[in-house]
């Protein structure tokens, strides 16, 4: 570490030189994910480096491939509910980490083998390269979707309550429960949506999370 004086700094204006500070955005405001709905979704027109492997350590092999469509690979929404999200960036993981489906879990399958279908693939790639190069073909395709909500109460961190003011409040030392809820066992709110946001028993604040499911062509 060095003091002001060693640091030896150039005098250089900032790009942001003298810009004011009152319009700055609130950090850490909860921007709600996109309604729970039926929605089509555009691949990305570059899905070169939207890539990375890690271990599924109940499988043998163990590799495994993950597709993040993040804040600078994101899907593009361009039907939703109502016309609401058209043009809104989807944030979400794709990956071929296989497990049982349907009725007995019978059948084997990843979502990115849901994905692939809906693209129009009639068979599953054969290797993690596989995967990555047959997904890549359909760079900028569109597929249909569902986004389906779900909570977690996190055993990890301080929960967050909501006061009656509207505000939220962290509570320091008490973790969450660990409790899983889904959106067929909550109430709707009374215009029929999902609410995004649930109370837990525990009484933690929970934040939704919007999960890519029943992808179509």
């Amino acid at each position: 570490m060095k003091s002001l004086q060693e640091l030896q700094l150039k005098e250089e204006a900032l790009p942001t030189a003298n810009q004011t500070l009152e319009d700055l955005p609130n950090l850490g405001g909860f921007t709600p994910p996109p309604p729970a709905g039926n929605y089509r979704f555009k691949l990305p027109g570059d899905m070169s480096s939207i890539w990375d492997a890690f271990d599924a350590m109940d499988k043998n092999p163990s590799q495994r491939v993950r597709a993040n469509f993040d804040r600078d690979h994101p899907l593009l929404i361009t039907q939703s509910p109502g016309g609401k999200s058209n043009g809104e960036p989807f944030e979400t993981r794709v990956t071929n980490n296989e497990r049982g489906r349907g009725k007995g879990r019978s059948v084997v399958a990843s979502d990115m083998d849901y994905l692939l279908r809906a693209l129009g693939e009639k068979g599953k790639p054969t290797s993690n390269r596989g995967y990555i190069q047959t997904l890549q073909k359909y760079a900028g395709k569109e597929f249909g979707g569902e986004i389906r909500y779900s909570w977690r109460c996190n055993k990890e961190r301080d929960i967050r309550i909501k006061t009656p003011d509207g505000q939220y409040q962290v509570i320091e030392g008490r973790k969450g429960c660990g409790e899983a809820f889904y959106q067929d066992d909550q109430p709707k709110n009374a215009d029929g949506s999902v609410p995004s946001e649930i109370t837990c028993p525990c009484g933690a604040n929970l934040r939704a999370w919007a999960n890519l499911d029943n992808m179509r062509p």
